[in-house]
């Protein structure tokens, strides 16, 4: 296979799908890839871009970055991890970022209907587009840049092969390669480790992969991910003491209690949104009626709606983790309470963090295509990383059968078990048929395979134990698989991809500074290495005994809701007069500005009962009386929820 092409410019005579950046001297380079490896160049062609941290001399090492999605490019990555005597590259994958991007812009400026404006045509799901509109994206996207089958793992690796030797070839360097995959750039990884030496010469000798996709991996599987690392979470790390916090059973299993949570807010909250009072009312309104239309969710469901909540946080790690955990078991005391003209002291913490939630998942999709290509992400999910429902039974379900699921059967096995992710089966499943008109099925012999028992190549796995993306299980399963020198390093309480956390960083750097570690005929290193010695260093420290401290079990009651707290409706902060100012007017304000989002009615006038609770509870009586007087007034409110301060004593 020849070396890419590298490339001053464009090229003559034709017009780039990706738009034009200005790139820093001498950092950043185009080199011209064939479409089709199996035509060359005279078969089409297209763009990738490389970034490097500094110029290379004869002497220099490579380490390439390879980022995740699919969908994601590379250069952001550059310098995440940095190792003495080699510099540091980045191959945005084709398809997106500063290569040649995947996209459909004709199409793409047809108005769409969602809630959060024109976010269609980002990420899973891809919001409410309807097959008919990704059909013409894919049609346009074969007229204009090529046909999206090629955009595969396998010609990724490819890429990455001719741009190293013609780095090479350049520099007269014959010096170490490295490359290092994160998440989905693992898979791409794993290609590359296939095609070594046999499409290639063997040119790369260290290969770090983390947060593992292994060859039975898919993204059947992704709520399972999302699920079993919150389950981990509370059997696994969540004490006596945690179980207090939570007021969880002393005994059995935390992660099907809180299971039971969501459950009970389900059903409180019910299919229309109408129960569960005001916090139930707010979830519905702020996020769950719309989850669906937004692409979040596969129908509009509080279970659902949730999940996608938590999936969010499980992506954030173990801290945000606990903090829906919190919400979950702050909104269903709240959603108990179902009074009509009372607010729950509840009420205020739960919707910050609903809020949040939504903020989060909005910022999901406010994103364009060379930032994250949603149409590679689907064209390779579909093409190397789909197998349709996930086969349960290899996770340990015992109840499951053996074999796929149906897709209904999924369904109902989801609604019973799932409760830290949405339904991605269904939601993925949607443009199946599509995506596999214009894309492709890879061999099914490549995508299982871990590369060849090169002597002199060594790989590396990290996985953290609560990464909700890749499991545990595949970083496990892949380096059983591996037939070369390996070692592994799992992170207790540790995220997706964690190789660049400093607990392993002397573990990384050994790995790639050293040689070969292993000796003639052994998989694991010698514990006289670098390496071996780093990892026995790893193994007898602090960062091996993973524990998590929970703070708390229930959300605290903020400022608004304060029963009797001088950071609540003191009347150091009030107004003596008018009321004009101070914390009353404030908590007015923000509860008629939420109780307006979850279309509450009448929502002036409960406030203002709020603001007459507030003075009754002897807070801030004297402004808090009047401002509420002067707001019951405005909003033509029954002057008692003001006057008659026994009726609204809690």
């Amino acid at each position: 296979m020849s070396a890419a092409r590298y490339e001053t410019g464009l090229g003559a005579g034709m017009s780039p799908p990706s738009p034009q950046r200005r790139l820093s001297g001498g950092m950043c380079r185009k080199y011209r890839v064939p479409l089709d490896y199996s035509q060359g160049l005279a078969g089409g062609n297209i763009i990738v871009t490389v970034k490097r941290s500094r110029p290379a001399t004869e002497s220099d090492g490579q380490l390439w970055m390879m980022q995740g999605g699919p969908g994601g490019p590379s250069h952001p990555l550059l310098g995440m991890i940095s190792v003495l005597g080699k510099v540091s590259y980045a191959l945005d994958h084709r398809g997106t970022g500063w290569s040649t991007v995947l996209d459909c812009p004709k199409v793409r400026k047809q108005p769409g209907k969602l809630p959060w404006g024109n976010s269609w045509m980002k990420w899973v799901g891809l919001g409410n587009v309807s097959t008919e509109t990704v059909d013409a994206c894919l049609t346009e996207i074969s007229q204009d840049i090529g046909a999206p089958k090629h955009f595969t793992a396998a010609n990724a690796a490819r890429d990455l092969a001719s741009v190293i030797m013609a780095i090479q070839a350049e520099t007269g360097s014959t010096a170490d390669v490295g490359i290092h995959g994160f998440s989905y750039g693992t898979v791409w990884a794993r290609r590359f480790l296939e095609l070594q030496g046999h499409e290639f010469p063997v040119i790369v000798s260290h290969v770090g992969i983390d947060g593992v996709c292994s060859g039975d991996y898919d993204f059947g599987q992704y709520a399972l991910a999302a699920n079993r690392a919150g389950q981990r979470l509370l059997d696994e790390y969540c004490d006596a003491d945690c179980r207090g916090k939570l007021g969880a059973p002393a005994t059995g299993s935390v992660a099907l209690w809180f299971g039971e949570a969501v459950k009970e807010i389900d059903k409180a909250i019910g299919l229309d949104g109408l129960g569960g009072g005001f916090c139930g009312k707010y979830l519905w309104e702020r996020f769950a009626k719309s989850s669906s239309l937004s692409g979040w969710t596969a129908k509009a469901s509080v279970k659902e709606a949730l999940g996608a909540i938590g999936y969010l946080d499980v992506t954030g790690g173990s801290s945000s983790m606990k903090t829906f955990v919190a919400l979950v078991l702050t909104l269903r005391r709240c959603v108990r309470d179902t009074s009509a003209t009372t607010i729950p002291s509840d009420f205020w913490a739960v919707v910050d963090l609903i809020d949040g939630g939504v903020r989060h998942a909005e910022d999901y999709f406010a994103s364009y295509p060379a930032d994250f290509s949603a149409v590679l992400h689907h064209v390779v999910s579909f093409g190397d990383m789909w197998k349709g429902p996930p086969e349960l039974h290899a996770w340990g379900l015992e109840d499951a059968r053996h074999g796929s699921c149906s897709l209904a059967s999924w369904r109902d096995f989801f609604d019973e078990h799932v409760f830290w992710a949405p339904d991605f089966v269904t939601l993925m499943s949607r443009y199946q048929d599509v995506f596999n008109k214009y894309g492709y099925r890879e061999n099914s012999a490549l995508v299982h395979s871990n590369g060849h028992p090169w002597s002199n190549v060594t790989v590396l796995v990290t996985n953290g134990d609560l990464d909700g993306q890749t499991p545990l299980r595949s970083a496990r399963a892949t380096f059983e698989a591996v037939p070369t020198c390996k070692a592994k390093v799992e992170l207790p309480t540790g995220g997706h991809c964690v190789s660049s956390a400093w607990c392993l960083r002397k573990v990384v750097n050994a790995f790639y500074r050293s040689p070969v570690a292993c000796p003639s005929g052994s998989a694991a290193p010698a514990t006289s290495s670098d390496l071996g010695q780093a990892l026995e260093d790893f193994d007898s420290g602090g960062c091996s005994a993973g524990k998590i401290s929970w703070w708390t079990g229930l959300l605290p009651v903020n400022t608004c809701g304060q029963e009797h707290s001088s950071s609540g409706c003191d009347k150091s902060f009030g107004s003596a007069g008018g009321g004009d100012h101070g914390v009353c007017s404030v908590c007015f304000s923000k509860c008629v500005r939420l109780l307006e989002k979850a279309s509450v009615p009448n929502s002036r006038c409960v406030c203002a009962a709020e603001a007459a609770r507030c003075g009754a509870r002897g807070n801030c009586t004297e402004g808090g009386l009047a401002f509420c007087s002067q707001e019951a007034s405005n909003a033509g409110c029954d002057h008692r929820f003001c006057q008659q301060q026994e009726l609204v004593v809690a």
